[in-house]
């Protein structure tokens, strides 16, 4: 199979999306886009060659194999199982790659709903800023049929390294739990260099001791970046942690695990951020 004959749809072109997109289009691959609430990112994907279609139906339509990568369970489940949605138009052979961060049990009912019919199903969220996902550097956690990701594995990789987890829901389980160290970690780091730059010190000098020291991390290692989520307002995936929070927070109950930590982290995610105070003087 070779990426000219390779129809990939592709159905939620945001802040991650639209690079992931473009990388696809740029390798090659014939893509098919529908609607976004911005025009821009649709023009974008027309400009490199995709074609656009009205509804995710039209889209499975004109592809194999099509690509979500949307907010959450609500808003994939209207996109993939509802009305005028991929599952509609989708025939034994088609596959749906979930790319977003969502539940582990929406996957596997995607999953179910798509072997009754033939269709393949695989998770596959990401982790990476949208700088790794224009180079094709982010990291790719992969669940489901082995013999399905072998066969998409190329496609994957226009977009990052592919990290195979297991069954399908196994790539949303690695993530999760990226993300709530990651999410945690943020939060405590911002408390501390906060905490510091109150009792006089420098921020810059924090970060760089804080590298070569015990409290370092990917947070410290890229606070440049990490702080721009302590704006006001936020941007918007500092909300989407409260929601991947959720997620976890709900598993955590099933299997009686305990996770205050994420707990907490996740109360105070739904909260404008507090702010980096602004050295004195």
């Amino acid at each position: 199979m070779t990426k000219e004959s390779t129809r990939v749809g592709f159905i939620g072109l945001g802040d991650i999306g639209l690079p992931m997109a473009k990388r696809i289009a740029s390798q090659g691959y014939q893509v098919t886009v529908c609607g976004h609430v911005r025009r821009e990112p649709v023009e974008e994907m027309k400009s490199l060659g995709a074609s656009e279609v009205v509804t995710p139906r039209e889209v499975a339509e004109a592809s194999e194999v099509t690509i979500t990568m949307l907010r959450d369970d609500k808003d994939t489940g209207k996109v993939v199982l509802g009305p005028g949605g991929v599952m509609e138009a989708a025939q034994e052979g088609f596959t749906i790659i979930l790319m977003s961060t969502l539940s582990p049990a929406f996957c596997r009912e995607v999953g179910a709903i798509g072997k009754a019919k033939g269709v393949g199903v695989l998770d596959a969220p990401v982790t990476g800023t949208r700088v790794r996902a224009a180079t094709g550097e982010l990291g790719i956690m992969v669940g489901g049929g082995k013999e399905l990701v072998d066969k998409y594995r190329a496609l994957l990789q226009t977009m990052g390294t592919v990290i195979y987890c297991g069954d399908l829901g196994m790539g949303e389980i690695v993530k999760l739990v990226n993300n709530m160290a990651g999410i945690v970690h943020s939060l405590v780091d911002a408390e501390a260099i906060s905490w510091g730059i109150r009792n006089g010190a420098d921020e810059q000098l924090l970060v760089e001791l804080m590298k070569i020291g015990t409290g370092n991390s990917w947070v410290i290692e890229h606070w440049d970046f990490v702080k721009t989520m302590w704006t006001d307002p936020p941007p918007v995936t500092y909300y989407l942690g409260a929601k991947d929070l959720t997620y976890a927070l709900e598993i955590g109950l099933e299997i009686g695990q305990p996770c205050p930590f994420a707990g907490l982290a996740c109360e105070l995610l739904k909260a404008p951020p507090p702010q980096i105070p602004k050295p004195q003087g």
